[in-house]
């Protein structure tokens, strides 16, 4: 399906105004073959992690990839394959009630299973590369398929190789998850509401989704990308420096910030960005027509009308904020166009 001067609002979850001058969906696998790389062209899921600052000057490629299938199991694993355009979401709902573990805390993060490879997503001590096989992979260029195994992609926080070679589109990805319990609720222990006293892979995966509902916005209700920035990674001595200023900040560790995985990491931690924009009041804080959540200031709302350039200069001012007070550069984690 290809259509002309395509206004992209309800194709991104900020719900900002942008036209593509061509727009194409993908549905089967023969069709890439179609795709011009000769003009700029981007590949587009869901829209969840993406902002529109301006037009695109050519093709907007939305996959629409589906199935999935269980490929082979045993007693103690199962591997199963999925196409590129599957929701995220629905996915770790089908292993979870499968009781196939790995997956159950990446519950509700919104977008498709590609987005999830290509941002190597992660939530709550549970990552996308633990449980991550290959992937299916079709260069543009060569037309080509390939298989991409786990040290292909250069996965590290993230980020992966598909963010800098976007003429490799994923088209399927294999994942192996234990039938074996794997809870892993290191972080679940710090919500006392969620009281996982039976932690099967669906218990854990409600308890995600309850505990995600309570902080983040709705994409069907707002107009938002969930978390906008990244966590600063800083020296031990500099979070020492801003816990100083900063009451009850927490860090977590830094594995799984780096490809090769076997380099030496200095003596680095990770911080929540959400605190310390807490701190400096950007909770809440309207500015024309974009805020922040009302439970969380990662999280920046498209209050309705706002322009792609309007969310990126509120974006802007945060971040000059965090640089002014703290000496931290946050890094988007939404992707600008």
């Amino acid at each position: 399906i290809i259509s002309v001067m395509v206004n992209l609002t309800s194709y991104n979850t900020l719900r900002v105004a942008a036209y593509a001058r061509e727009f194409r969906e993908i549905r089967e696998i023969g069709e890439i073959r179609e795709i011009e790389t000769n003009e700029p062209y981007m590949f587009l899921g869901e829209g969840a992690n993406v902002l529109f600052k301006n037009d695109f000057p050519g093709t907007v490629i939305k996959i629409n990839l589906l199935g999935k299938k269980v490929i082979s199991q045993d007693d103690d694993e199962v591997i199963i394959e999925v196409a590129a355009g599957e929701n995220w979401h629905n996915l770790v709902m089908w292993t979870v009630e499968n009781n196939w573990s790995g997956l159950e805390n990446m519950a509700l993060i919104p977008g498709t299973v590609g987005a999830a490879v290509v941002g190597n997503i992660a939530c709550y001590g549970q990552n996308q590369e633990d449980v991550f096989l290959n992937a299916q992979v079709t260069n543009l260029k060569s037309q080509k398929g390939e298989q991409y195994n786990i040290s292909d992609c250069q996965f590290k926080y993230r980020e992966s190789i598909f963010k800098t070679k976007p003429e490799l589109l994923v088209t399927s990805v294999q994942y192996k998850l234990s039938k074996k319990p794997l809870a892993n609720t290191t972080y679940h222990s710090r919500f006392e509401s969620l009281n996982i006293t039976n932690p099967t892979p669906l218990n854990i995966a409600n308890a995600v989704i309850e505990l995600r509902q309570k902080k983040l916005p709705s994409i069907d209700k707002v107009g938002t990308a969930g978390s906008f920035f990244k966590n600063p990674i800083v020296s031990r001595e500099k979070y020492s420096e801003i816990s100083a200023q900063v009451k009850e900040l927490q860090w977590y560790p830094t594995d799984k910030l780096q490809y090769p995985k076997d380099a030496p990491l200095p003596d680095l931690v990770k911080i929540p960005a959400a605190r310390l924009l807490d701190e400096l009041g950007w909770k809440s804080k309207v500015i024309g027509r974009v805020s922040t959540y009302e439970r969380q200031a990662l999280a920046i709302i498209n209050l309705g009308g706002a322009t792609g350039q309007e969310i990126f200069d509120y974006a802007e001012k945060m971040r000059e904020d965090i640089k002014k007070n703290f000496e931290i550069e946050l890094e988007y984690e939404v992707r600008i166009i």
